[in-house]
């Protein structure tokens, strides 16, 4: 549409200049010839010489007399014509201008505008190759910038629509994030993924509610893909909060098949539908582990100790963590899915684990040198339906 009135103003102004350019000149009135002028000048200045000559005008009435004629022979004699110059040449170029003018214009546009595409993707890439840290922040906010101009005159680019309400999503502004979703669902109303996305953003913006906007666009999005990952997610929590504890598991079961079982959001489900489990009062894959120190080693009865089990040759956060005082040893803790971390695996998610009970010197869950530890080695939870036996006997 702007282009268009650009090409009309420009039109418009062409016509002016164009027309006087190609309009035919107008007639004009043929100048009197030199030679008529000049006769008639030498015809009144014998008749001044003859009044002269009879006394009727003194030397200077004379004199002022041939002066005036010869001012008068001067203001009538036409102007000498001026060799004509094409003008066809000229015309054409400036035609040939006027049409370029706007491609130009429409070129140094596309140009400035893609100069802003070359930053944004750099920055992308940037960000992509470094860890998190506070250079990251400044990136955000640089993308944030430019691809907010950008959309100033690409209100339609899908692409930089998600990457805007991703990265309010990520900054927890979720008023902003949903701005910019909505005007993604605009452009593609009927993407299941982005629908689902646009929900979350909803939900968090109004407080953990479903209530309005956001469980409608949930249930538009489950309506397009009843599989999709991001709505199931969403549909288990809406479940889990109306109580639906066994809709909830289904619902987190089906965003589970959809990813791989060792990312965050997979463990994130996993200790969802073990707490719906226990809604339900199912019983949860559990172990019990009896505590005990060696008595040769020196502690205070006010040193922590903590009992975790960890997956067997993997990741070394607890699946699931019990904390204790030296002063309770011996000790028989029950480990299970309710004491997972946040974010982290289940116990029911392992095969094969690992039991360690830690006496830290410092209070600190991280261990460091001077700590007291003991472990199982390599258990299977299925084989080990009795109390498991963790001695605390060496020093790391």
């Amino acid at each position: 549409m702007m282009w268009l009135v650009m090409a009309c103003m420009v039109l418009l102004a062409a016509g002016f200049i164009i027309y006087p350019l190609l309009r035919k000149p107008s007639q004009q009135v043929p100048a009197i010839p030199v030679s008529t002028n000049v006769a008639l000048f030498n015809e009144r200045l014998s008749e001044l010489d003859n009044q002269l000559a009879d006394g009727d005008l003194s030397d200077t009435q004379y004199g002022d007399l041939v002066a005036e004629q010869q001012r008068l022979l001067l203001i009538d004699e036409p102007q000498r014509p001026q060799p004509k110059v094409s003008k066809g040449l000229g015309v054409w170029l400036l035609l040939t201008g006027l049409l370029l003018m706007p491609l130009l214009a429409f070129s140094l546009y596309q140009m400035l505008g893609a100069s802003d595409d070359v930053v944004i993707t750099q920055l992308l890439e940037k960000r992509a190759s470094q860890s998190p840290s506070t250079n990251d922040l400044l990136v955000k906010q640089q993308l944030k910038d430019k691809i907010s101009r950008r959309l100033l005159s690409q209100t339609d680019n899908l692409y930089y629509l998600l990457i805007l309400a991703r990265l309010h999503m990520e900054d927890g502004d979720f008023q902003q994030a949903s701005v910019a979703y909505q005007n993604a669902v605009q452009v593609t109303p009927n993407d299941a993924e982005l629908l689902a996305e646009y929900a979350q953003a909803v939900y968090f913006r109004d407080g953990n509610k479903f209530e309005g906007g956001a469980g409608v666009v949930l249930d538009n999005a489950l309506a397009l893909d009843p599989n999709n990952m991001t709505a199931q997610g969403l549909q288990g929590i809406r479940s889990f909060e109306l109580g639906d504890y066994q809709q909830a598991i289904v619902s987190w079961q089906t965003a589970l098949r959809a990813i791989h079982p060792d990312t965050p959001q997979a463990q994130a489900l996993q200790s969802g539908i073990a707490r719906a489990r226990g809604q339900l009062g199912e019983a949860l894959p559990s172990l019990k582990v009896q505590v005990t120190i060696s008595p040769e080693l020196a502690i205070s009865p006010e040193m922590v100790v903590y009992v975790y089990a960890r997956e067997w040759q993997g990741m070394p956060m607890p699946l699931a963590v019990v904390k204790l005082q030296a002063a309770d040893l011996p000790a028989t803790v029950t480990l299970d899915d309710t004491m997972a971390m946040p974010g982290g695996k289940l116990l029911s998610s392992v095969e094969t684990i690992e039991v360690v009970a830690r006496l830290s010197v410092s209070g600190s869950a991280t261990p460091a040198e001077g700590d007291l530890e003991g472990s199982t080695g390599a258990l299977k939870i299925a084989d080990h339906g009795e109390i498991v036996t963790v001695i605390i006997d060496r020093q790391l």
